[in-house]
């Protein structure tokens, strides 16, 4: 699957940072070790999720088993194993207190907002007039779901498709990240209230990182950054810094 131009996993650099938009789509796609874990343990969710395992857990399908991902050859321990089960155990929690429909891995996509903007969430519940949204986190950088710029735009394109236009519908959006001492943490936002924060906050960000010279502004968002070894913004930064 090709990757949005603004993806919503970069979205607070970009919100920051019109100009690493562009820029970042002519830099070499890298990836790391964290990275390829958490790609793997993700495919162990889907695996439980969509009951591909018949007579067996997932200790006896994947533990000390040996798998390549991104050409990092990754030996499966028991902390990805349990990382894998505690989400998997929270979504079919959450699933049946709700009496909801699960969807797992979902493109989802902003077409009233932009084009450019969209992204597969891990998993999505429908229930009567509420639709959870939850991100698994596989990362010891604790995340936090208040107003979480990834979570929302997951949840814009969730009440998109699956919304009606009921304006009664709650939003739940959690992070599921079992290596944090909280290890799942919600925030609820309304549908309207979601719907302003798209148009009002999320579009303008959007369109910032297309005009014909957009803006460089460096800060803790360049972390992850691929172009910043190059941006004059973020060597300014860095030195006064």
């Amino acid at each position: 699957m090709a990757h949005a131009l603004a993806s919503p996993s970069s979205a607070d650099r970009w919100f920051n940072c019109p100009g690493s938009v562009l820029a970042n789509a002519d830099m070499p796609y890298e990836t790391n070790l964290a990275a390829a874990n958490g790609t793997l343990i993700h495919h162990m969710t889907e695996m439980l999720l969509k009951d591909r395992l018949r007579d067996m857990t997932l200790r006896d399908y994947w533990l000390d088993r040996k798998e390549v991902i991104e050409d990092f050859e990754i030996e499966i321990d028991e902390e990805m194993i349990n990382c894998a089960e505690v989400y998997v155990d929270y979504i079919l929690k959450r699933e049946e207190e709700l009496g909801a429909r699960k969807v797992i891995e979902e493109k989802v996509y902003l077409n009233e907002i932009s084009d450019k903007c969209y992204g597969t969430a891990d998993c999505i519940l429908l229930a009567e007039n509420r639709i959870c949204v939850i991100d698994l986190k596989s990362g010891k950088w604790a995340v936090d779901p208040v107003k979480n710029k990834q979570l929302m735009i997951y949840g814009l394109g969730a009440l998109t498709r699956y919304g009606g236009g009921n304006p009664d519908i709650t939003m739940e959006l959690t992070i599921v990240q079992p290596k944090v001492s909280s290890p799942i943490k919600t925030f609820e936002i309304s549908a309207p209230n979601l719907v302003h924060w798209g148009f009002n906050d999320l579009k303008p960000a959007i369109d910032a990182c297309f005009e014909e010279n957009p803006q460089f502004v460096a800060g803790d968002h360049c972390r992850f950054c691929a172009f910043k070894p190059n941006c004059d913004a973020y060597k300014k930064y860095y030195e006064e810094k």
